[in-house]
C-alpha cells in the first residue's frame, strides 16, 4: 500500500467516525431518554451496545468483533 492509499484509507475511516458522531448528536435526546448515565457505541448510524462501565462495553465490542470506527459517547442524564 503506497502512502497516498494509506492516507485515503485513514481519511475514509475518520469521515465515517465523524458521520457516526454527527448522527449520535442529532439523536442525543433520544439516547438521553433511554441510556442516560451510560456509554453508548455507534457504528454505521446504528446503536451497537451500551453500558454504565466503559471497560465492559469495550470488552463486549471486542468479543463481538466490531471493528472499524466506532463512536463511543457518555450520555449525561
Amino acid at each position: 500500500m503506497n502512502p497516498q492509499m494509506f492516507m485515503d484509507f485513514e481519511l475514509d475511516k475518520l469521515r465515517e467516525l465523524k458521520d457516526n458522531y454527527k448522527w449520535l448528536y442529532s439523536n442525543y435526546e433520544v439516547f438521553k431518554r433511554n441510556y442516560k448515565n451510560q456509554f453508548i457505541a455507534i457504528k454505521d448510524e446504528v446503536h451497537l451496545d451500551n453500558d454504565i462501565d466503559l471497560e465492559r462495553l469495550l470488552q463486549r465490542l471486542k468479543q463481538n468483533n466490531f471493528n472499524g470506527p466506532i463512536a463511543i459517547e457518555y450520555i449525561y442524564g
